[in-house]
């Protein structure tokens, strides 16, 4: 007998081992066209995926839930066919929820709004709002303050693209809007600015990472794309710009995104460093005083064709990881490196064969995470994670037990989530749709419309009430006053622009309903 559980022992021993020495890299959603925007680290130590299906307009998104082996736990299709979101960007909050941003076309013909959702511990939708412009606009970036608020980086937040192109929003963790403050520089030799990043400060301010064009300081004037940084206090106010090789000539580059060092004393951001003679780009990281003050711009490799460092996070007080890409066009391959703040190369390695920069995330026992995406002969794409020590060498699978989810009294099930039902913010003012469908709705039809429409008020009854309709901006164009027992009305719009407008029915007690029409 004892010769038999001697063997069991030894069999189990070998198989335990087996699967501790796996190396793996996750491939996800195989045949459904993935593409991967955003990987973070749960509050369970499992790991959040974030992606759309297909990287053209896409109009549903995906959300994966998975153990920290990078197995699926559960996964979440956000959108539907008629409402057309695309997700950026996720960040945990400390209950287990999710927030995520992006953008939406389901309020405009051609143009896209910012949006915002939170998903709640349990997988399903808390609330989302949606920030309403004339413009094509989305949001890359979204960071969770200490007080447990919610901070969202707009782009193009003006119809004439040429003012508020870079804007910050703060909101409540229940989604009210707390402020929006827009960035318009005073120095005269900025021309298009752009965001790409938002970082939380050692002061609880904020440092917005992009780019603009900037006026050569010698004739004949040219201009050059510059990496641009705006810091702002706690509260969004502007407090200082800085622009790398401002007083230079020539020299330019982009800046993707910032991180801040162990110590909190500096910024070191991520770049593509340009040298224009001859034309040749180099991966670099500069770093950054908390005054905006540049100390040192550090080269990661020899400037070629094609370079840049899109995304580098900490590892240690002296090290970090980040996905860079350096070489000639026929060869760009990105890799996953390790570098130290000097920007001297310690490690690097070839994950894929392929063009797209990986997101990237440290865990909480220093592993990395690449999670990038290939594509085949027929454009479809694929999405794939890989784990690594700090070698860059392929981790193990952990073997240990972890309570997955722990902050949802239920078991989290695979669906869908439709974007819906979402808050407006307008300007500075927020128009919320009543979701309950026992109260009173306004259909409105056709719409888009051209020439007039009609609103029907559904399931309403009241001696009087007024219909106003707005402009995205805030502005009342129109109203019209609805008599007892009436439901329906016409709208002559052929002298109206093109564009969004916002309908209100009001009464005595208040907003009644809420709709929209487009102008064709």
């Amino acid at each position: 007998m004892s010769k038999y559980i001697l063997i069991i022992f030894i069999m189990l021993f070998t198989l335990n081992n087996i699967r501790s020495q796996t190396r793996w890299t996750q491939n996800y959603l195989e045949g459904q066209d993935p593409f991967a925007c955003d990987i973070i680290e749960h509050y369970d130590n499992g790991y959040l995926l974030l992606g759309t299906f297909g990287p053209n307009y896409p109009s549903v998104n995906w959300l994966i839930k998975t153990d920290i082996n990078g197995e699926i736990i559960w996964n979440k299709t956000i959108g539907s066919a008629s409402t057309v979101v695309s997700f950026q960007e996720a960040e945990s909050m400390p209950d287990g929820s999710v927030i995520i941003a992006g953008g939406t076309y389901y309020y405009g013909v051609n143009n896209s709004d910012p949006l915002i959702m939170k998903i709640d511990s349990c997988g399903e939708k808390e609330w989302c709002k949606v920030f309403i412009e004339d413009g094509n606009n989305v949001s890359y970036a979204v960071e969770i303050t200490p007080d447990k608020e919610i901070v969202i980086l707009l782009r193009y937040m003006n119809p004439d693209y040429i003012s508020d192109r870079i804007c910050l929003a703060k909101l409540s963790n229940n989604g009210d809007l707390v402020w929006k403050k827009c960035y318009n520089s005073n120095d005269p030799y900025i021309h298009n600015p752009d965001a790409m990043d938002l970082t939380i400060c050692p002061d609880n301010g904020f440092l917005i990472t992009g780019l603009c064009d900037y006026r050569d300081p010698e004739p004949p004037h040219y201009y050059w794309i510059k990496p641009y940084y705006i810091k702002t206090d706690s509260l969004g106010n502007f407090e200082w710009e800085t622009i790398i090789h401002k007083e230079s000539k020539n020299p330019g580059g982009i800046a993707y995104s910032t991180v801040i060092n162990p110590d909190s004393n500096y910024f070191y951001s991520s770049l593509s460093h340009y040298y224009y003679d001859p034309y040749q780009d180099a991966p670099a990281i500069a770093k950054i005083d908390l005054q905006g003050n540049v100390i040192d711009i550090y080269n990661v490799a020899e400037p070629n064709e094609i370079g840049k460092l899109v995304e580098a996070k900490f590892i240690s007080d002296t090290t970090l990881m980040a996905n860079a890409s350096w070489g000639y066009e026929s060869d760009p391959s990105p890799k996953a490196i390790i570098i130290d703040t000097l920007g001297n190369m310690i490690n690097s390695s070839v994950l894929l064969d392929n063009i797209w920069m990986a997101e990237t995330e440290v865990t909480f026992d220093k592993k990395l995470l690449y999670l990038t995406n290939d594509v085949d002969q027929n454009d479809n794409f694929s999405t794939y994670l890989f784990k690594l020590d700090q070698q860059l060498e392929s981790d193990t699978i952990y073997t240990g037990q972890f309570n997955y989810d722990s902050l949802c009294p239920y078991q989290i099930v695979s669906d869908t989530i439709v974007q819906n039902n979402c808050g407006l913010i307008v300007g500075n003012e927020e128009i919320y749709y009543n979701s309950n469908e026992s109260t009173s709705r306004l259909l409105i039809y056709p719409n888009p419309a051209r020439e007039s429409f009609t609103i029907e008020i559904d399931n309403y009854q009241a001696n009087e009430s007024i219909i106003y309709i707005y402009d995205i901006h805030g502005k009342m164009i129109t109203n019209s006053t609805i008599a007892k027992n009436e439901n329906l009305t016409q709208i002559n719009v052929k002298d109206w622009k093109k564009g969004l407008y916002i309908i209100k029915l009001y009464d005595k007690n208040g907003t009644v309903a809420y709709g929209k029409v487009m102008i064709q």
